[in-house]
């Protein structure tokens, strides 16, 4: 192994490897080491960041993530030849044992490590943390933790609760995996399609998170973002999971992620669709989930991913916030609330209708979902743009006002506080 001095900070570049090699490195050891060991591939894990934090401070290596590999896999041979508790392993780790590891060659990774072997254990594992044994809370949690890198006190800031309760969740995760005897497989044929809609569920929710963080000091989460769309790629790129819903999820997040330089200005105030600058909008994501929305049209498939990608089409592809079709967005919410009904998906309708029919009308129908979002500041922060737009600037303020008071992030705070010292002008 050649180390070579550059001027990267290697702390910096062992943070950034962790973050984008450690769950791809954790999968494929538990693929060889059984789910109810991911313990051990975690502590492989994070004992070669330690080892990488040292020897790199003289140099970082010409190839950083294949050394990460090589130690990662020399560090779980050694635990093998040191210990009885895999003595009964499959054949495939008894094969490994027996292979020359001192070869100094760093060119190309070894069959462990290798592109196809880590895509489909990241896939399979991906499969097992959704498994339905497993609640959705510990499937996220899971999920974030062995295949997104994520700390447990990074899972606690990004959900709102306290690291002691994460490492509870995933106690019990683990748990639940060993009395279950969970397997890092494929699920059989006649369970795919269910436990690939479980997946899909799971990583519609990550990415939620991450475009609208619970957070209060991070309202984007471009990380939590990444991490769901890599996996959700995956799933695309392989013939057991290429399906229609699959590339129609795939497809939403691109059109999603391709606004985030023109959320947030550069102070971090929020900066609402019809005022951001259509030129920072990410035009090779929308090209990117243009592609895998007509791969999603195959077949006879329609899932509330579609529509949601057909809608967030619409607001990408717009040459301008006036060109926006409503009429279309309306239908596409209207037949999505036949397929999958919410009061979120129903007040953003309100909204669209507000552009299409007027804010009038869409005040009447607001005014149907208050029993079932009263409780939350979107209803309020919607209520008081309808009625700034009416020219009630008391009733708006009052609204605004609500709405500040029931969220906990500084930067739709922020917002919200803009609206209410501009309507005492």
């Amino acid at each position: 192994m050649v180390l070579q001095s550059n001027n990267n900070n290697p702390d910096q570049l062992v943070v950034h490897l962790f973050r984008h090699e450690a769950g791809k490195m954790t999968a494929t050891l538990t693929k060889h080491f059984g789910f109810g060991n991911v313990q051990i591939a975690e502590d492989i894990v994070q004992e070669t960041m330690i080892t990488a934090l040292q020897h790199w401070q003289r140099g970082t290596p010409d190839n950083p993530t294949a050394w990460l590999y090589r130690v990662a896999k020399n560090k779980a041979l050694d635990l093998v030849r040191r210990t009885k508790h895999f003595s009964t392993m499959q054949g495939e780790i008894t094969y490994l044992t027996e292979q020359d590891f001192e070869s100094e060659q760093i060119g190309a990774l070894e069959d462990i490590f290798e592109k196809k072997a880590i895509e489909d254990s990241t896939l399979q594992m991906l499969f097992a943390c959704c498994h339905p044994a497993l609640s959705e809370e510990m499937q996220i949690a899971l999920a974030l933790k062995t295949l997104c890198g994520l700390s447990v006190q990074e899972i606690a800031n990004a959900f709102l609760t306290g690291k002691d309760t994460v490492e509870k969740r995933l106690y019990r995760a683990k748990e639940r995996i060993r009395a279950s005897n969970i397997a890092i497989e494929f699920p059989p044929d006649n369970e795919l399609v269910g436990r690939t809609d479980a997946v899909l569920r799971m990583l519609y929710l990550l990415f939620n998170e991450g475009y609208n963080s619970s957070h209060p000091d991070t309202l984007i989460r471009r990380d939590i973002c990444d991490e769901a769309q890599r996996l959700c790629c995956l799933l695309t790129e392989n013939p057991l999971t290429d399906i229609p819903s699959a590339n129609a999820l795939l497809a939403l997040m691109c059109f999603q992620s391709s606004r985030f330089d023109a959320r947030l200005r550069e102070s971090g105030e929020l900066v609402l669709l019809s005022k951001q600058t259509i030129a920072l909008w990410n035009t090779e994501k929308i090209a990117e989930g243009t592609r895998f929305l007509a791969a999603s049209a195959r077949g006879n498939e329609i899932s509330r991913y579609h529509l949601e990608a057909g809608i967030a089409a619409q607001y990408a592809l717009a040459p301008s916030f006036e060109a926006i079709d409503w009429r279309e967005i309306d239908k596409l919410y209207s037949v999505l609330l036949i397929l999958a009904p919410s009061p979120i998906a129903a007040l953003n309708r309100v909204i669209v209708r507000s552009y299409l029919l007027g804010a009038e009308l869409a005040l009447n129908e607001l005014s149907t979902l208050e029993t079932e979002l009263g409780k939350i500041y979107l209803f309020h922060a919607t209520h008081g743009e309808l009625l700034k737009r009416r020219g009630e600037k008391a009733s708006a303020r009052e609204a605004f006002q609500k709405a500040r008071g029931l969220t906990q992030s500084v930067v739709e705070q922020g917002y919200l506080e803009q609206q209410i010292q501009e309507l005492c002008c």
